[in-house]
């Protein structure tokens, strides 16, 4: 999927839209997903060797993404993080 990465409150989040097929009919979904931990550990990271590396996610925000669930959460709800997919 298609998302656009951004820095908020709560933390990193990738916003998406998603077609919804199953619907008659067809609608649109904005949804908004936390960037999975290992990705926010990989920013972290990065910000340590780059400039303003929120300045440089900004620029480019627009990233390939999957979703995936980790499990259960306090409220027995599914997470679901946004996993950035490599190159």
């Amino acid at each position: 999927m298609i998302g656009t990465l951004r820095k908020t409150e709560e933390g990193w989040k990738v916003e998406y839209v998603a077609h919804l097929i199953d619907e008659t009919p067809p609608r649109w979904k904005v949804g908004m997903l936390p960037l999975h931990p290992e990705d926010v550990r990989q920013i972290n990271d990065d910000a340590q060797v780059f400039d303003n590396i929120e300045a440089r996610i900004a620029a480019n925000p627009v990233i390939d993404f999957e979703m995936v669930n980790m499990g259960f959460g306090p409220d027995d709800n599914i997470l679901t993080y946004a996993k950035l997919k490599k190159d």
